[in-house]
């Protein structure tokens, strides 16, 4: 991944676009109220983010990012399946899921997930997808926003990294930190 300062150093080419009125007034507002620097930034940040979610290859009704479908769904309305099932129940679901990513996601098959040093593409990838914002500070990975229940998270990352995590509790909503215990064998659920 480039640093900002290479891409500060990057040739920035320019070109004109159209807009109606109404996207030219939301960009007004948003320079306005400091949401953006100006409508450049604006524009830049669409385009990369349209790109990151492989928007060129949505239809209406149909989005995917790379090979799979994706749904945009409330998280309530997510909770509230999660809600019907027991706490184990929800971990083995996030193992599963994690196995059944391992074996469909081809990027990952060639991949030794054991190393934490290639923990990063897991994360962020579940980042890319909305599941929240990770991080993995030596033997511990902080999950912040977490879209999903904390046993489906420990479930899918244990199942992925073959490792024993344990939930640390804090004080702080929306933080959970979990560290990493023990190296687990291959975990069929």
């Amino acid at each position: 991944m480039r640093s900002l300062r290479d891409r500060k150093r990057s040739v920035m080419r320019e070109f004109t676009a159209e807009i109606d009125e109404d996207l030219y007034n939301y960009l007004d507002f948003l320079e306005r109220t400091r949401f953006i620097k100006n409508k450049n930034e604006a524009i830049h940040r669409a385009l990369l983010l349209f790109k990151k979610l492989s928007m060129h290859d949505w239809l209406p009704d149909l989005y995917r990012i790379g090979e799979h479908r994706v749904i945009i769904m409330d998280r309530g309305m997510l909770l509230d399946l999660f809600e019907s099932l027991s706490e184990l129940e929800i971990y083995r679901a996030g193992g599963t899921t994690a196995l059944k990513r391992k074996v469909l996601k081809p990027e990952f098959r060639d991949i030794n997930l054991t190393r934490k040093g290639n923990w990063p593409l897991v994360l962020n990838e579940l980042e890319n997808l909305g599941w929240g914002k990770f991080e993995r500070v030596e033997d511990e990975i902080k999950v912040e926003q977490a879209a999903v229940p904390s046993a489906y998270l420990r479930g899918y990352l244990e199942t992925m990294f073959k490792v024993g995590l344990e939930e640390h509790h804090t004080n702080i909503d929306d933080l959970i930190i979990f560290r990493v215990t023990n190296k687990r064998n291959e975990a069929w659920l």
